[in-house]
């Protein structure tokens, strides 16, 4: 090979290597992008000639500078930090409320249970007995408020369950695109290199909505499964989630796959996942919760009613009324008068307490709660408030744990992947010179080969 085709070679091999350096420093800010690198071998002597020293340079590819086992990290961590993020700004919401002048059900029943007291010194006064209907009133508006909150988080969680699937059907399909993508262009001999990171970011952000694995072919397409097994993308082809209703209004999970559909585990992981646990292990037991209080509350209080005689000598009405499916609210109260309120246990003594008295022992009466046992209201209450802070608490340490192993894994990624662009400048410097150096040796060949044909 003549001194002009071995100058001419490491040209080729220069220029390649500013190119990918270009490339890198250009794409400094691009999310997900993994720098590249030049890989270039030497090319022996053709023939038998021993004082050859070889035939120059050649690039043998252009290398993309990931770590497969470091972006699957970045993958898993990202699922677990958006499941507890996703479901801490519901518990958030939640405690926030409970504790909030509105919601906060301990303070509102200690001041009915109060008013109630005060009513005791002197049973046939109407202005603590009117007292005692306003109480009372404050204390539905907290039931009612708190079961509003509830079924507005029910309902909007459902909304985003619903739109986290559309997303995730979208990156599924993006994904199963990106494989055949790839799959052409290096079938093609081409660089696919753009077009694995574009896969890689989807495949993140599809973790952050459901936990997946991920495993590679031999034809550089990504297999996806999700967390129970079940295949999400193969190939060139991609399924789709579906949620549907199942017994008892249950939202389920379901899978559409090559013609068939597989119910899926609900708990999915990330942010899909996060919302159907925060629904079934926090919202529906505090909800349960919640309308076994007021039932209790309602029932007890309509009992011991009837066993007293009002200002009038009449038998006790109830006072609250309970109906889970009420629209304006579970609990409500009903017409009854001031003068109604059956205090006395003796049907012409108007100044009797002792039927009071056993109303204001309801308070301290124990109660099947749901999902609690029995306890009484105030104990109840507490119970509740108790329950979210502490789920509130363990969350947010989850959260924090998960979120320092995402920074860990995106570091250790980044470590490989990430552009420097320090280094880069060098690059570009070491390349740079070893282009003149190339053309240099391009030079002296040629002026060598003038001096040869000079002598003809």
């Amino acid at each position: 090979m003549s001194l002009i085709d071995t100058g001419f070679s490491g040209v080729q091999a220069a220029r390649s290597g500013l190119n990918a350096a270009a490339m890198n420093l250009a794409n400094i800010m691009t999310p997900g992008y993994s720098r590249q690198r030049s890989e270039q071998q030497s090319i022996g002597p053709v023939g038998n000639d021993r004082l050859n020293s070889g035939s120059g340079v050649e690039v043998i590819g252009i290398r993309r500078m990931a770590d497969r086992y470091r972006t699957a990290q970045v993958w898993n961590s990202n699922s677990e930090a958006h499941y507890f993020d996703q479901t801490q700004s519901w518990l958030t919401g939640l405690e926030t409320v409970i504790s909030s002048p509105t919601g906060e059900l301990s303070g509102s029943l200690d001041n009915f249970f109060n008013s109630l007291n005060a009513a005791s010194t002197k049973a046939d006064n109407l202005a603590l007995r009117q007292n005692v209907l306003a109480e009372a009133k404050s204390l539905t508006l907290r039931f009612n408020n708190m079961q509003r909150f509830l079924q507005d988080q029910l309902s909007d969680s459902s909304q985003q369950q619903q739109m986290l699937v559309q997303r995730i059907n979208q990156y599924s399909a993006g994904i199963a695109k990106f494989n055949r993508s790839i799959f052409g262009a290096e079938a093609a001999g081409g660089n696919a290199n753009i077009l694995r990171d574009q896969r890689d970011e989807l495949v993140k952000s599809l973790s952050g909505h459901i936990a997946v694995h991920v495993n590679e072919s031999d034809n550089g397409e990504y297999q996806i499964t999700l967390a129970d097994g079940q295949p999400l993308v193969s190939g060139g082809e991609a399924g789709s989630l579906e949620i549907k209703s199942g017994n008892g209004a249950q939202p389920e999970l379901w899978l559409n796959f090559s013609r068939s559909q597989l119910r899926e585990d609900a708990s999915c992981g990330g942010d899909l996942g996060a919302l159907f646990d925060y629904q079934q292990q926090t919202l529906k037991p505090f909800y349960n919760r919640l309308q076994g209080m007021a039932q209790n509350l309602a029932d007890a209080f309509n009992k011991q009613q009837a066993q007293g005689f009002d200002l009038n000598g009449n038998r006790g009405e109830p006072l609250f009324a309970f109906d889970k499916s009420n629209q304006q609210g579970m609990l409500q109260l009903t017409d009854l008068s001031r003068d109604a309120l059956a205090f006395s246990s003796a049907r012409q003594e108007i100044g009797d307490n002792r039927n009071l008295l056993a109303l204001i022992a309801i308070k301290n009466q124990q109660m099947a709660i749901p999902g609690m046992g029995k306890l009484n209201l105030s104990n109840a209450c507490a119970m509740l408030v108790d329950e979210i802070g502490m789920k509130s608490s363990h969350n947010q340490s989850e959260q924090h744990a998960a979120r320092t192993q995402l920074n860990h894994a995106q570091q250790q990624r980044d470590s490989i992947s990430q552009v420097d662009d320090q280094e880069e400048n060098l690059s570009l410097i070491a390349y740079m010179h070893a282009y003149q150096s190339n053309m240099k040796v391009i030079a002296t060949g040629d002026e060598l080969l003038k001096s040869v044909l000079a002598l003809f």
